[in-house]
């Protein structure tokens, strides 16, 4: 059985530090949050890597790929911009 304290046993000091290194690394997301923030197929996804409209995925480990989010978001953006001026 799993023991409780009260709030108030617990100090406001005990929060988890916050790593300064890791807290500026950028935000990388995978393919499912990808497609969640742009809704299209995996296969459009990789024609638009192929095409130069999206940057080409971080490698994570040995199999798994990553997309920095901050650059996804700009690219989507400039997506965007040439579907509506288009």
């Amino acid at each position: 059985m799993k023991k409780s304290f009260p709030p108030e046993a617990v100090s406001s000091d005990a929060a988890a530090p916050v790593d300064t290194a890791t807290a500026s690394l950028p935000r990388v997301i995978r393919m499912p949050d990808l497609q969640r923030i742009y809704p299209v197929g995996r296969t459009t996804i990789y024609e638009l890597i192929k095409a130069g409209k999206l940057p080409r995925p971080v490698a994570l480990s040995k199999r798994a790929r990553g997309w920095v989010l901050a650059e996804i978001e700009e690219c989507i953006t400039k997506l965007k911009t040439e579907a509506n001026h288009g």
